[in-house]
């Protein structure tokens, strides 16, 4: 049974689907603003994350206008994938309440379960290509192999950094000299694996 909308989701989902008739793309979040009197871009946002939880429509990644529209989620050749915002320590990784915002990537992109993906903040791991402001797309899971790039919580801190073996044991190490490896040890701090780093995407601006 479909889910139902808000008015204010509806309205917005009519200007999406009329505005994709008439123009043969999809309309930006500030074009869906300003049709709407909206001021804040984060209010559409939202309502856009809404409509996609109830399978009215889709955010891909790799296009600025990157609205798709559908009546059946499933018809979607696509992984939708969560973003995850700040990860705690307490609910569960992929809790509704740390997902950020949905994109659709291709299923080849895609070939496990529990995917997501994590924002990157800071240059500790410019020397693998991963930069400030990246997305990695990460496969959750809880154990990982020396050498493997994996996203830790660090202190109730997620950190995306390389697992690697020592004479003493693991540290997690950066891809920057600017920055000092962590040592794994019982007496350092808790460290949990999240997951495992399977690529890095760029995603533009939907605005």
């Amino acid at each position: 049974m479909a889910l139902q909308l808000t008015n204010r989701q509806e309205l917005i989902l009519n200007f999406v689907e009329q505005y994709t008739a008439a123009h043969h793309y999809p309309p930006t979040l500030r074009e869906i603003a300003d049709h709407h009197g909206l001021s804040s871009l984060n209010g559409v946002k939202k309502h856009l994350s809404a409509l996609a939880k109830k399978g009215r429509l889709v955010r891909k990644a790799g296009a600025r206008r990157a609205l798709h529209l559908t009546r059946d989620a499933s018809q979607v050749d696509g992984v939708s994938v969560p973003i995850l915002g700040r990860i705690a320590a307490g609910p569960p990784l992929l809790a509704e309440e740390q997902v950020l915002d949905r994109v659709v990537l291709d299923r080849s992109l895609v070939r496990w379960d529990r995917p997501f993906l994590l924002r990157v903040k800071g240059d500790s791991m410019v020397g693998a290509g991963i930069l400030d402001g990246d997305h990695v797309l990460v496969k959750a899971q809880d154990q990982a192999e020396p050498g493997e790039l994996v996203v830790a919580l660090l202190d109730d801190e997620a950190t995306v950094k390389r697992l690697a073996r020592t004479a003493d044991g693991y540290e997690l190490q950066p891809e920057n000299p600017k920055y000092a490896p962590i040592p794994l040890t019982p007496d350092g701090p808790v460290v949990r694996i999240l997951g495992k780093v399977q690529g890095v995407l760029r995603l533009p601006s939907l605005v």
